[in-house]
């Protein structure tokens, strides 16, 4: 006599069929797209896990913000405007890895239920699939492995797709970039060869012998330019350019852009204005490279802006930083391109650079001068016809007399007794810096993760605290937000100091609770100069008892 097979087999057996079906998704999802796939992922796990109420799946866009979001239940798929509804309920407990037995009000129902949060990708970077139960036992075992299969899954399928995606439109630009460069690199071919049969039958004429070889030159010239730009591109891809660097005064290059530039500005009839700050400023740069840098972006206004525009450069101080801006009344450019724009292969099809000739690289080519210099690059349009504004932010250079004044001040203002903690999951980094302080008569601890940066803010209880932003359990910004909530974090002052420096890295750090951001590599001058300009505390008391 056969004996019945006991509960648990049976729920084995049951989990063995359904895990073989979820494995097989990733094949039947290969020409399906992302709703397709949020849709099926979210359909199968609703028949396979044990009395679910609803299964939730958000799939995230390859930028920031969901692409689309589905959710399941018994009653059947819910109409969209309900799935983002209830997308935003979950949203806070998604980002959040709250804990999956925690019971939260039925979305899609009456009473509670209990969560299981499954991401999608590394860290969620595909979307999430979240399933609630009313059931007290939810979720077991057997649940959290079909939902971690069928949400790998869709991740790999995801991740594929996005890779192909990038692949694609690279090599789109690459064809673009090559059929401009065939192109470019023609025209000066066919007034040389011309020039060529002039110098044969000219014989001894003066005025078109004359003619004949200024043309040559400026084809020549034109040939010359496209090369350099292509060598210069292919060195800072390989990471082959050396700087020369010295000390030198920004006006005085950006007044060597300007002198490179004018030519093709007053030859499309343009009004250039140039606006520096009133104090001199000085910069530990390469020259001639910088000088490039603006020469670009200059050319770049001319060619971009109908006949007789405006071009303004603008420079200006922002703490130890300088921005240069360059603004145009040209054609602008469209919201989905602005970021693109210093995109190697990346071209705006505008008809008039292509009246003006170019490769469309010159962009790339500031960006990577600027990063090389340590810097930043940004682009801003209001769109098409309102013109564009193209910004580079460098770190000054103190004078000589200027750095001497910041050491004495700095050795003079930063009391002993000062308290601080540096943040760095480099502990090479985090170490030597904290003996750097530390020599100068601070007292000094470290932390080499977010998480245990937040538990050593509150025991320690430092004046300052010295925050790397990527970082492994916690990042630097929600290392911040949660030592702002501590009873001590609203007077501590919170420097971020990271190699993310662009704009939008500066207002994240804002938002998250820093004071200040500093971009690595930090110039110790520049830091000791911060710490010296805070407000000392009201009383010195004496190490550990603040």
């Amino acid at each position: 006599m056969t004996t019945p097979p006991s509960d648990e087999a049976r729920s084995l057996r049951r989990c063995i069929r359904e895990l073989a079906a979820l494995s097989a998704l990733s094949a039947a999802w290969s020409r399906t797209d992302p709703a397709g796939i949020a849709a099926s992922l979210a359909d199968v796990l609703l028949r396979s896990l044990s009395q679910v109420d609803f299964v939730y799946v958000g799939v995230q866009g390859p930028a920031q913000g969901v692409a689309c979001e589905v959710v399941c239940t018994h009653r059947g798929q819910e109409e969209a405007g309900r799935a983002r509804e209830i997308g935003r309920t979950l949203e806070p407990l998604l980002r959040s890895g709250a804990d999956p037995a925690a019971a939260i009000s039925n979305p899609v129902g009456e009473g509670t239920v209990r969560l299981a949060i499954t991401p999608m990708g590394y860290d969620g970077d595909c979307g999430f699939v979240a399933a609630g139960s009313r059931q007290p036992d939810f979720p077991a075992q057997t649940d959290r492995l079909l939902l971690g299969v069928g949400a790998n899954q869709a991740a790999v399928v995801l991740q594929h797709r996005r890779a192909e995606a990038v692949l694609q439109e690279t090599d789109r630009r690459k064809d673009e970039f090559l059929a401009i460069l065939a192109h470019e690199l023609r025209n000066p071919l066919a007034p040389l060869r011309n020039a060529l049969h002039l110098l044969r039958l000219a014989g001894n004429n003066g005025e078109t012998l004359e003619q004949t070889r200024g043309m040559m030159e400026r084809q020549v010239q034109q040939m010359v330019r496209l090369i350099d730009d292509l060598l210069d591109i292919s060195r800072i891809t390989r990471g082959k350019i050396e700087l020369r660097r010295e000390r030198v005064e920004l006006a005085a290059v950006i007044q060597n852009a300007v002198e490179t530039s004018r030519p093709l500005i007053e030859a499309s009839g343009h009004e250039l204005t140039v606006t520096f700050p009133p104090e001199p400023v000085s910069l530990d740069a390469d020259p001639t490279r910088l000088a490039q840098v603006f020469a670009n972006l200059l050319n770049n206004a001319a060619k971009y802006t109908p006949r007789g525009g405006h071009i303004r450069l603008t420079a200006e101080r922002q703490g130890n930083d300088v921005v240069v801006k360059v603004r145009d009344t040209g054609i602008g450019i469209p919201a989905e391109m602005v970021p693109q724009v210093f995109e190697m292969f990346t071209q705006v099809d505008r008809s008039l650079e292509r009246s003006q000739g170019g490769l469309g690289i010159g962009l790339s080519i500031v960006r990577g001068l600027v990063e090389l210099h340590g810097g930043s690059v940004e682009a801003r349009s209001d769109g098409p016809g309102r013109g564009s504004e193209l910004s580079v932010r460098l770190s000054v250079h103190p004078s000589v007399q200027e750095a001497q004044a910041a050491r004495v001040g700095a050795a003079q203002a930063i009391p002993p007794w000062r308290r601080i903690l540096v943040v760095d999951d480099n502990k090479d980094s985090a170490d030597s810096l904290a003996l750097l302080l530390t020599l100068q008569g601070s007292e000094v601890r470290t932390a080499y993760d977010g998480l245990e940066a937040v538990e050593a803010a509150a025991a320690f209880k430092p004046d300052v605290i010295l925050s790397d932003i990527g970082m492994p359990k916690l990042n630097g910004y929600e290392a911040a937000q949660r030592i702002r909530e501590q009873s001590q974090g609203r007077r501590v002052v919170l420097v971020a100091m990271t190699g993310w420096g662009q704009e939008e890295d500066r207002r994240r750090s804002v938002e998250a609770g820093f004071d200040f951001h500093l971009v690595k590599p930090v110039d110790l001058t520049a830091l000791e100069q911060l710490l010296a300009s805070l407000a000392a505390p009201n009383s010195a008391p004496a190490p550990g008892s603040i």
